[in-house]
């Protein structure tokens, strides 16, 4: 079988490969308070802190609850995530019941994304620029956030507006 034949079962195996260790990431940068992210089946935001559920009926939070920043979509449902890692920027788990990954993880998980910070050389300015890049760990490079077109907008955990746009 060449890379021109593989079949759609592949291609799932190899998205779950990837969420396998995108979780592993999330365990060592977002650990929650007791077990992993790898055996949470459901995600909710309950009094402004991230609530991981397990099979069992048990749940924890995170074990440093200020990681959690904000949500896109219902507390009880969210179609997104974000946290901050230690270092300052961000981690995003996208959740989407029919995705080509969600419909096959038990928490539902489509992607998880992470940023980075690139610096880059302004024609115009001497100094650096800083720029974010988010690297999905299922398809790659996303996109870089650069301007104010590149904006990611979410509901913060107080309820404000959060936005992430260029530095």
């Amino acid at each position: 079988m060449t890379a021109l034949t593989r079949s759609p079962i592949d291609n799932s195996v190899q998205g779950c490969q990837k969420l396998e260790l995108a979780k592993r990431f999330l365990d060592e940068h977002c650990p929650l308070d007791c077990g992993s992210h790898m055996q949470t089946t459901h995600y909710v935001v309950y009094y402004n802190h991230l609530m991981a559920f397990f099979a069992d009926g048990t749940h924890c939070g995170l074990k440093q609850p200020c990681q959690f920043v904000a949500l896109c979509g219902h507390k009880d449902d969210p179609t997104a995530i974000l946290l901050k890692k230690a270092d300052g920027l961000h981690v995003e788990l996208t959740f989407n019941r029919c995705g080509n990954t969600g419909k096959s993880d038990v928490a539902h998980i489509d992607d998880i994304q992470f940023e980075t910070a690139l610096s880059a050389l302004d024609n115009q300015h001497v100094q650096p620029q800083l720029k974010r890049l988010w690297v999905s760990f299922l398809t790659g490079v996303q996109h870089a956030l650069c301007n104010t077109s590149s904006v990611k907008q979410y509901t913060a955990k107080d309820g404000s507006d959060y936005q992430l746009t260029a530095y």
